[in-house]
C-alpha cells in the first residue's frame, strides 16, 4: 500500500459514525437529508449508518462500532431500552467511547432512560437542521474528550 493510500485510509478512520435506529422510514429519510446537507454544506463529516429495527441496530454497533447512535425507543424485536442496554454493557472493549441520544421519550421514559444511561434526547418533533448540527458536533467533542482523557491516564 502506498504512502497515500495508507494516509487516505487513515483519514477515513476518523470519520465519526453515527448510527440512526428507527423504524418509521419518514423520521429515517429525514435524518438522512440533514446529514447529507450537513456534508454539502461542511458543516458536518460522518458517515450515517441506518437500522430499521433493535436487532439490527445491535448488529450495526458491532460491526461498525459508531460513535454516536441515535435510537428510537418503541421499535420492533428489540426496544430502544434493550438496544442502550446491551450498548452500555456489552459492546465490544476496543472503543468503549460512544455517545447514545433516544429520539423522543415521553417524560416517564425519559427517567428510566437517564437511569440506564442514556445520554441526551431529541424529540422527532423538533429536529431541525441547525439545532441538530450543533447537537451532533457538541456530542462528538464530548466522545474525543472521552476518548483523550482515558487515553492520558
Amino acid at each position: 500500500m502506498s504512502q497515500a493510500e495508507e494516509k487516505k485510509e487513515k483519514k477515513a478512520q476518523k470519520v465519526p459514525k453515527i448510527l440512526i435506529v428507527d423504524d418509521n422510514q419518514p423520521t429515517l429519510n429525514l435524518m438522512k437529508k440533514y446529514f447529507i446537507k450537513a456534508q454539502q454544506r461542511k458543516d458536518l463529516n460522518c458517515e450515517v449508518i441506518e437500522a430499521h429495527d433493535g436487532d439490527e441496530a445491535i448488529q450495526m454497533i458491532n460491526v461498525a462500532q459508531p460513535n454516536i447512535i441515535m435510537c428510537d425507543i418503541d421499535m420492533p424485536k428489540k426496544n430502544g431500552f434493550e438496544v442502550l442496554t446491551y450498548f452500555k454493557n456489552e459492546r465490544e472493549e476496543s472503543d468503549p467511547y460512544g455517545f447514545f441520544v433516544f429520539l423522543s421519550a415521553a417524560p416517564e421514559q425519559r427517567k428510566k432512560a437517564f437511569m440506564d444511561g442514556a445520554d441526551a434526547f431529541v424529540s422527532k418533533n423538533e429536529i431541525n437542521y441547525y439545532i441538530l448540527t450543533l447537537q451532533l458536533k457538541s456530542w462528538l467533542r464530548l466522545v474525543y474528550l472521552q476518548r483523550d482523557r482515558s487515553n492520558f491516564f
